[in-house]
């Protein structure tokens, strides 16, 4: 079987980081092929990738009408002759005009507009939480598949006592407020502050365009000596220094998913998040792992305080143990590519 898989960019994120190790998995036993549309990716990290994996750049200036290059687009899939189309941006079909194969379309996110998505063969939805959001806008149906992480590359924390110890806390992900929430947990770590929690730090891993905001709301805030803006970091760095850290907080406003959480999960540490559907799906609706009222700070920051007064007692701890062992069984990277292998088998017979 050949799988293509079609992307706009492909730059360092947490689906596309996460598509390198699916698509590493597909090859052992598929061909597999990469096509990037826009002139926008890593270099680093199409150099993870297989050495088998045919990777094809189309080199478009991102928003170009540009005909000749989706001519080149399009080319390029009937030279490959795929089985499967595979792509990670619902308005790809648009582009791909004669080109033949199944065409699969993961949405990766919630609130994307689903009038592309009866274009495509198959729709798959990244959990239950972008499956109902889909429903709710008359979507068509999805099957899910949980997105996949190399559990066994994170390096686990060991059990330490950490009461004489700073609190450190972690947010990952794009700096976009609107979005992923960083004000709100910028905002709850002043709470604490003024409640006198002053052996606390919060560092951001990632970068985005709210960046300077988030700088000067700290600011603002007073609280910049208790903030680290670490910038972007690899994968290995993240996965080898999470076990640093005391608690991950997601604050997101909307989340489909939650890829770090689960990685946070995996390296036995503690995760906040704020409690919409995707996030509240990965944690098991609290049974692994701590949740806020989202959009607000002020509780995020009592549970905070509720996590650092609980986190060395045995409930807590079992808490930890038994979210590692949840997303070992149910998020892994192999099981990811098992079930998209399943689906692709039937699309095919089906046909």
């Amino acid at each position: 079987m050949h799988i293509v898989h079609v992307f706009f960019a492909f730059n360092t994120g947490g689906s596309e980081t996460m598509l390198v190790d699916i698509m590493n998995e597909q090859i052992r036993t598929n061909q597999v092929s990469l096509v990037i549309i826009n002139d926008l990716y890593d270099p680093v990290l199409i150099g993870k990738l297989s050495k088998r994996i045919t990777v094809t750049r189309i080199g478009r200036k991102p928003g170009s009408l540009n005909v000749i290059k989706i001519l080149f687009l399009n080319l390029v899939l009937l030279r490959l002759r795929p089985d499967i189309i595979h792509c990670h941006d619902h308005t790809i079909i648009r582009y791909i005009i004669f080109a033949k194969g199944i065409k699969v379309l993961t949405v990766h996110g919630i609130r994307f507009p689903v009038d592309n998505f009866n274009q495509y063969n198959q729709l798959v939805s990244i959990s239950q939480a972008v499956r109902k959001d889909m429903q709710t806008r008359s979507g068509p149906e999805s099957e899910v598949i949980y997105n996949g992480i190399f559990t066994e590359k994170i390096v686990v924390q060991e059990p330490r006592l950490i009461s004489q110890e700073v609190f450190r806390i972690v947010q990952v992900g794009r700096l976009d407020h609107e979005i992923k929430g960083q004000h709100i947990l910028l905002k709850a770590l002043s709470r604490l502050i003024q409640n006198h929690q002053t052996n606390i730090r919060v560092d951001f891993i990632g970068d985005g365009p709210s960046l300077d905001y988030l700088r000067r709301l700290a600011v603002e805030l007073e609280i910049s000596a208790f903030v680290g803006f670490l910038g972007l970091r690899t994968r290995d760095y993240i996965y080898s220094h999470l076990r640093d850290y005391h608690l991950l907080v997601q604050p997101s406003l909307f989340e489909g998913f939650g890829l770090t959480v689960a990685e946070a999960m995996a390296a036995r540490v503690p995760v906040l998040v704020s409690g919409i559907e995707g996030p509240m799906e990965i944690i098991g609706q609290g049974a692994y792992g701590y949740h806020f009222i989202s959009g607000d700070s002020d509780d995020c920051a009592r549970q905070i305080e509720k996590i650092i007064m609980d986190i060395e007692t045995d409930r807590a701890k079992e808490k930890v143990n038994a979210a590692q062992k949840f997303v070992t069984q149910n998020f892994s990277v192999t099981e990811t590519a098992r079930k998209y292998q399943t689906l692709y088998d039937s699309l095919i017979q089906r046909q």
